[in-house]
């Protein structure tokens, strides 16, 4: 496999010769003719859209191309070959000379696409979709592997082209070059010659048919189906909303040929990139097969992108496990600390295990862990000041020592004293929030302490097995989106970043473990309160104001 992605980046290096800003609609191209499937490129004259098609031509041995510009004249014979008038006269027989024609050809680019007529549209959505030209008594069997269909306006809408359209599995937006340096070579360049395949590069017919089999052997894992799962109820909850306002936007629409065209078009990019399965990196490219019209194009890559985050919390990075165990624990310790923190039921709980400190002078809540307060004495006890990143507008005063020493400004420690429903810092008196009309507590069956450590020990236990998958996956699908073959730039910084939100998730719920086990902290050898944040996990640092 990495043979074959090897020598399809070699190939699409030669058809990039001398191309400037066209490289990745080239290697869309490719990949659309491989799957078998036709792309359609939208952009203004000039911008090279029929030199794409000259160029795909050369991917294949002993390809032939037809070209033809569309008009509102254009007749079928001009398409798709004349009638031969020899075999009228003396057989009676009604079929076209096809030699030349786009009946013969490998690739196919046809400009102005919807100025077609009704003739020529009907044999189109039968030689694109099922690859069959019906030439009088004879079904021929195209030699076509992909065509390009271009023009500077989307189908109008109410003119019957709604079938043709659906036919171009990828849709492309073509502009001018764009980064500077392309441009000036492009308009320095005095070769405007078609490049030299080597044959052993180009495509062969056997080996293409070959590579359809194999193309189907490509496993789809249910993270990919999740995607998709999605997506479609994505786009059916934002056509009701459209509904519901009465909008005069167009709905978004993926038939079910579509669909099933997508798969094949996934498998295709994961076999021609050397994996064995799809890829969530692959699924990208479904950002360039659900829009209808240039204003969805936003609205679904954002889809596109929620959808793929998604799926790779709940299958692949088990996050969404980690997340319900985290809030199941937290019910527990919840139970327990309503009995075990809260010796005085005038003092509130916030959040479950801290107390919060009235009447300072910060931008935010002031809060620490009710474990701690009860911990403190009359003699005074050190505390340092960190600002939860997880919490909005919110400040934890943590337990400070000597490993901390140079890491915390002097002015960030504070002095603590227990007072009667107050707490006294630097020896100036706050209040805890109250309240005083609170009732004594019931009775409330408390778990034993060792089940409690059990369900921690096992909390870490997971967290530490999808530490270490996250860190796996997340260097094989970079490394895979980083090499593959079909993406843009834009595209492999989107796959980046939703990488590295899983990464900064599972971070977070490392700390928030490390809160929990700090407020539940007990004189034990399981969870000795250390003082610091430095856990199983060699915590996250704490943000020092």
């Amino acid at each position: 496999m990495d043979d074959l992605r090897l020598r399809i980046q070699q190939l699409l290096q030669q058809l990039n010769e001398r191309v400037f800003g066209k490289e990745h609609v080239i290697a869309l191209s490719l990949l659309s003719a491989v799957a078998g499937e036709s792309i359609f490129l939208l952009g203004p004259p000039g911008v090279a859209k029929s030199m794409v098609a000259r160029r795909l031509k050369l991917a294949f041995r002993r390809g032939e191309a037809f070209e033809y510009l569309m008009s509102r004249f254009s007749t079928p014979d001009e398409i798709f070959g004349p009638v031969s008038i020899s075999k009228l006269k003396e057989g009676d027989t009604y079929e076209r000379v096809t030699e030349g024609y786009l009946p013969s050809a490998t690739v196919v680019f046809l400009d102005e696409i919807w100025k077609a007529g009704p003739a020529i549209q009907n044999v189109l959505l039968t030689a694109i979709n099922e690859k069959i030209f019906r030439n009088g008594r004879l079904t021929m069997q195209l030699p076509l592997k992909g065509l390009v269909a271009a023009s500077n306006e989307l189908p109008a809408v109410g003119q019957g082209l709604e079938a043709l359209w659906d036919r171009f599995l990828l849709r492309v937006m073509v502009t001018g070059v764009e980064d500077l340096s392309d441009f000036d070579r492009m308009i320095a360049s005095a070769d405007e010659s078609e490049p030299c395949v080597p044959e052993e590069l180009a495509i062969g017919d056997e080996e293409y048919a070959r590579w359809q089999q194999q193309i189907a052997g490509i496993t789809l894992h249910y993270s990919i189906f999740e995607v998709i799962h999605l997506l479609k109820e994505k786009m059916e909850e934002y056509n009701r909303r459209l509904q519901n306002e009465e909008s005069a936007e167009l709905p978004l629409y993926v038939s079910d040929r579509r669909w099933k065209k997508i798969v094949k078009l996934l498998r295709t990019s994961a076999f021609l990139n050397g994996s064995e399965a799809v890829r969530l990196s692959d699924c990208l490219l479904l950002a360039h097969c659900l829009w209808s019209d240039v204003t969805q194009k936003n609205i679904t890559e954002e889809m596109l992108a929620g959808a793929i985050r998604q799926s790779a919390e709940g299958y692949l990075l088990n996050l969404q496990g980690v997340d319900r165990e985290l809030q199941v624990l937290k019910e527990e310790l919840m139970a327990e600390g309503t009995v075990r923190e809260n010796h005085d039921p005038g003092l509130t709980l916030v959040d479950s295990y801290y107390y919060q400190i009235e009447r300072v002078r910060l931008a935010g809540r002031l809060l620490m862990f009710a474990s701690d307060f009860q911990s403190l004495d009359d003699t005074g006890k050190l505390f340092y000041l960190h600002k939860d990143k997880y919490k909005s507008q919110c400040f934890i005063l943590k337990k400070y020592d000597l490993s901390m020493r140079g890491k915390i400004p002097q002015n960030k420690i504070y002095s603590l004293r227990k007072g009667r429903r107050s707490v006294f810092i630097n020896n100036y008196e706050y209040p805890l929030r109250c309240n005083p009309d609170a009732e004594p507590l019931p009775a409330i069956e408390v778990r034993p302490q060792s089940d409690l450590n059990a369900r921690f020990r096992e909390l870490e236990e997971l967290l530490s097995r999808v530490d270490a998958g996250t860190r796996e996956f997340f260097e094989a699908e970079m490394e895979y989106c980083r090499n593959h073959l079909f993406l843009g730039d834009r595209q492999r910084r989107t796959m980046e970043e939703m990488l590295r939100v899983q990464q900064d998730s599972l971070t977070k719920y490392k700390n928030e473990l490390d809160e929990l086990k700090h407020a539940y902290r007990k004189e034990n050898e399981e969870y000795p309160d250390q003082g610091s944040e430095n856990d199983l996990f060699g915590g996250a640092s704490a943000q020092v104001l």
